[in-house]
């Protein structure tokens, strides 16, 4: 069995706390986008799409997943995040620190080896003065299947996809990779830095208005998992599901009275599990809707999202917003989850043998 280990962003909060900067410069969406009460009124920012920048893999863990990083933030409108050294060196010494200790977690301990600081927040500041850092990290026991696999996995996570999404300025990666499948490889990618561009008002939703070739399923495995308490009788923790929609606001963004209905293009409805910021104390500045079962393919879904959104300057204000996206023509093969093969053997001939899944440990 591949093991696999993913960590939510526990230093999310110090970016929360950090508060606003100046004005913002986001663009909001006019599609499907409106508000019953006070101005500003609650908009999507503007998603450019897929051609405000492009990512080609270099087979470099490090290069690829910090640009793999700012692709997905150019189509939905937000600033790239730069490379600083300092960031980079913590995130390296991170994740050298958890393939020595065989741990994937956010706090280290005093006198394991390869020891730094306890925080991600003390790691920084030894080689970055900040106040604000985020941090999300992955572990895969043996090699990574190719230079993508880690944070896509963290992307595809909705709770680690909210701190990818934030407004944080600089970002550092640190990679150390192993090819015993006794050891793991670890990503570690930190976050430094807040300066507001995503406006009091403005959400960023993902998949984002007009996206094409969204992934139909995702393994939920992440912790915290949003489908470790369902409405549902039945467990979906590790478990295959519907690709995660989410919106995520800036600032101190606080959601309340969250509905969700995606309904797929012939008006029929798909039941999804909501969790936001007044229902799950880890979703900071995040509402999400996971689909219990995994989407259609070549199917446009439509989401209609009503609630109320506060945030720094903005008082409790009522929202209701809409887009949609369209899934890929082909279902993906999640990360993480079991799969099938074909056995030829005389025994088991046209059998299908089930492939251990990858078990992920999070923190």
């Amino acid at each position: 069995m591949k093991r696999t280990a993913i960590c939510a962003a526990a230093a999310a909060c110090m970016l929360a706390a950090c508060g606003g900067g100046g004005g913002s410069s986001g663009g909001e969406s006019s599609s499907g986008t409106s508000s019953s009460a006070a101005a500003p009124s609650v908009a999507l920012l503007a998603a450019p799409g897929a051609s405000a920048g492009s990512f080609a893999a270099t087979g470099d863990t490090t290069t690829d997943a910090l640009n793999f990083i700012n692709y997905q933030r150019a189509q939905i409108g937000l600033p790239a995040l730069s490379s600083q050294t300092g960031v980079a060196q913590a995130a390296q010494n991170h994740s050298i620190w958890e393939q020595d200790n065989d741990i994937v977690g956010h706090d280290e301990t005093s006198g394991q080896a390869g020891y730094t600081a306890a925080t991600p927040l003390e790691r920084v500041n030894l080689y970055y003065s900040t106040q604000s850092v985020g941090e999300i990290t992955a572990g895969f026991s043996g090699p990574f299947a190719n230079s993508t696999e880690a944070i896509t996995g963290l992307f595809d996570a909705p709770f680690h996809r909210a701190v990818a999404l934030f407004d944080s300025v600089h970002a550092g990666v640190g990679v150390a990779n192993t090819t015993s499948d006794s050891q793991l490889s670890t990503l570690t990618v930190d976050f430094a830095d807040y300066k507001q561009f995503i406006a009091d008002s403005q959400l960023v939703a993902w998949p984002y208005n007009g996206m094409l070739n969204v992934d139909t399923s995702w393994f939920a495995n992440e912790s915290p998992n949003p489908m470790a308490q369902t409405t549902q009788s039945q467990p979906y923790e590790n478990t295959v599901v519907g690709y995660p929609v989410t919106l995520t606001g800036g600032d101190n963004a606080a959601f309340s009275n969250v509905s969700f209905v995606i309904t797929d293009s012939t008006g029929a409805s798909v039941p999804c599990q909501e969790v936001d910021s007044s229902n799950n104390s880890e979703a900071a500045r995040e509402a999400m809707c996971v689909p219990f079962s995994p989407l259609k393919t070549g199917t446009t879904y439509t989401v209609k999202v009503t609630g109320t959104l506060s945030n720094t300057s903005l008082a409790a204000t009522p929202f209701s917003l809409s887009w949609a996206f369209t899934t890929a023509a082909t279902a993906n093969t999640p990360i993480g989850a079991p799969t099938s093969t074909s056995s030829s053997s005389a025994s088991e001939a046209n059998a299908l043998k089930q492939v251990a899944p990858r078990r992920i440990i999070l923190n």
